[in-house]
């Protein structure tokens, strides 16, 4: 099946973007999670606290690189300069049914965390600046279900944790989703930075002009490059939903290797059961 690059819009720019493109609805951007069973809402593995949501995005055919029942996935992110140590005591006491032994055990965050599981088809990565971001891969019930609500956050942001919804709040992209394909030459293409010996991939000059920053597939819209690890199916997003990467960078999400964020990841990787390794590209 031959693969069309998309650029993803907000319900509030895609009539005056789109022209006479065809539009198809591609999920949302925002608070609300899609409709897993919320003791499955993917939490830091250091301090248990719940992730912020930042889209729910459906994906054309071409891109269920997990199967063709898994038609969406939904990301997440949670600001940690400390992703990397083991987990707190108290998160790995409750684990274990011991919630006596943390600060006021009676707040409703102790007893959501005793009853988390993981989702059977979730990825969990670090971006290797400051936070953590997770993956999960939905299906047509889960995209459409009633929309979850984050569980109770923590009683207090433990050390190298921020909340940043505010920030969100006022610098991010929310709302509705759409998908609009754009005659981009790369799709289907494993991007390259140049100069490169991969001659199916191609420079566009003026990419800026006529494609959205915000895409899934084809030209790798960063200004500091595209990673050279990346497959063809991949998302590039900033501030989607209010994700954010190295301050206001560019951040690829790829749909096909088990390390979604590829070698950008340095301590934390749960690839989720049954992800292939990237195919090779020529």
């Amino acid at each position: 099946m031959a693969t069309q690059a998309f650029d993803i819009w907000t319900d509030d720019n895609v009539a005056h973007e789109a022209g006479d493109r065809p539009r198809l609805p591609a999920g949302w951007a925002g608070p609300a999670g899609p409709g897993i069973d919320v003791r499955t809402w993917p939490r830091s593995p250091r301090t248990g606290q719940p992730m912020l949501h930042c889209f729910t995005l459906w994906l054309p055919e071409s891109y269920r690189r997990r199967g063709p029942d898994l038609v969406a996935v939904a990301v997440f992110q949670w600001e940690d300069t400390l992703y990397f140590k083991d987990p707190a005591p108290e998160v790995t006491a409750v684990i274990a049914g011991h919630p006596a032994d943390v600060a006021q055990p009676e707040h409703p965050f102790w007893a959501k965390l005793a009853q988390a599981q993981a989702h059977p088809r979730l990825q969990i990565a670090d971006d290797g600046v400051a936070s953590l971001l997770a993956m999960v891969w939905l299906t047509e019930a889960e995209l459409n279900g009633p929309r979850a609500t984050r569980p109770a956050a923590a009683p207090s942001l433990a050390d190298g944790e921020a909340d940043n919804t505010s920030w969100r709040e006022r610098h991010g992209q929310y709302g509705p989703l759409w998908l609009v394909p754009r005659d981009d030459p790369n799709a289907g293409v494993r991007p390259v930075s140049f100069p490169s010996d991969n001659d199916a991939y191609v420079d566009v000059p003026d990419m800026y002009d006529v494609f959205h920053a915000e895409h899934l597939g084809g030209t790798g819209m960063s200004p500091d490059g595209v990673r050279d690890d990346l497959s063809p199916w991949y998302i590039e997003v900033s501030r989607l939903g209010g994700i954010s990467f190295g301050g206001d960078q560019d951040i690829a999400l790829d749909l096909e290797a088990s390390a979604f964020l590829g070698d950008w990841s340095t301590a934390v990787l749960i690839p989720g059961p049954g992800a292939p390794e990237p195919t090779p590209q020529g």
